[in-house]
C-alpha cells in the first residue's frame, strides 16, 4: 500500500482506529517494562541470596561462596548450604518428620551417652528395632542383669511407659558357640531367659505387662557371620522391637 492510499483511507475512516492501535502499542510496551522490571527483580535477591551464603574452605574458614567461588583449585561444598536456603532441599527436614516421637527420643537418649558403637537403632515406619550389645548387660553364660545394664533398662523404662501406644517385643540372642549347663543346656535356654530376665525388670519399672513378650532365639537370627570373636560379640544382644498397636 503507497503513501497515498493510506492517506486515502485515513480520511474515509476519520482516523479513528488510530486510537485503538496506539491505546495497544502503549499496553504493550508496559507489559514489556513489568516483564524487564521483575526480571531484574528477581535476579537481584537472587544474587543477594547467594551472595549470604558462607561455606568452609580447605583450611577450615568460613567464607563467602563467591568468594570461595573465584579462587583457582578450590573444590566448595556449597550445594546443601545453598537447597537448604533456597529451600531446595529439604529432606532432611521430611525425614525428622517421619521418625515417630519415641524413635527420636531413644536417639536422644544414646547420644548423651557413649553407647553408640554398642546400641544400634533403626526405624521402618512405625516399627522400631533396638539392639543392645549383650556384653553390656550379662557375664558370658549367665542370665543375671549387670549393673550396667540396670542403668541402661531404667532410662529406657521411662521412655517406653511414655509412649504407651507401643507394643514391645524382647528377643535374646546368642552366638553360634554352644553351651551345656544344668541350667541352661542350649543357646535356647540361655536366650529364653535372658529375654525374660528384660521382660521382668521392665515390669518392676512399672511397665505394663500386657505391652510385652519375651523370646528366645539363640542363634538362629545373627546379625553377622559367626565367624570371628567380634562378630560373635555383636550376635549376643537381646533386641527390643516396638511397634505402634492399631485401634480397631
Amino acid at each position: 500500500m503507497d503513501g497515498s492510499n493510506l492517506i486515502k483511507m485515513f480520511e474515509e475512516t476519520g482516523g479513528d482506529w488510530i486510537v485503538t492501535y496506539a491505546d495497544m502499542m502503549t499496553l504493550i510496551l508496559v507489559f514489556f517494562i513489568l516483564l524487564y522490571t521483575l526480571s531484574d527483580y528477581e535476579d537481584k535477591a537472587y544474587r543477594a541470596q547467594i551472595a549470604a551464603v558462607n561455606v568452609m574452605d580447605g583450611d577450615g574458614n568460613l567464607v563467602n561462596i563467591i568468594d570461595y567461588a573465584s579462587r583457582s583449585g578450590a573444590d566448595p561444598e556449597p550445594l546443601a548450604v545453598i537447597e537448604d536456603l533456597l529451600g531446595l532441599n529439604p529432606s532432611k527436614h521430611v525425614i525428622d518428620t517421619m521418625r515417630p516421637k519415641i524413635f527420636t527420643e531413644l536417639e536422644s537418649m544414646l547420644d548423651s551417652t557413649d553407647l553408640n558403637e554398642a546400641i544400634a537403632l533403626e526405624s521402618k515406619g512405625d516399627r522400631i528395632n533396638l539392639n543392645i550389645d549383650g556384653r553390656l548387660l550379662f557375664d558370658s553364660g549367665k542370665a543375671d542383669l549387670n549393673d550396667g545394664a540396670v542403668v541402661i533398662f531404667r532410662n529406657l523404662a521411662q521412655l517406653f511407659q511414655e509412649n504407651s501406644d507401643y507394643s514391645i517385643a524382647i528377643r535374646g540372642h546368642t552366638d553360634d558357640l554352644s553351651i551345656n549347663t544344668v541350667q541352661f543346656p542350649s543357646n535356647w535356654e540361655l536366650s529364653a531367659v535372658r529375654a525374660t530376665t528384660v521382660l521382668r525388670f521392665f515390669i518392676q519399672q512399672g511397665v505394663d505387662p500386657e505391652r510385652m513378650s519375651a523370646t528366645g532365639f539363640a542363634d538362629f537370627i545373627p546379625l553377622v557371620a559367626n565367624d570371628t570373636p567380634q562378630n560373635r560379640a555383636r550376635n549376643r544382644r537381646v533386641e527390643f522391637v516396638l511397634e505402634k498397636k492399631t485401634t480397631d
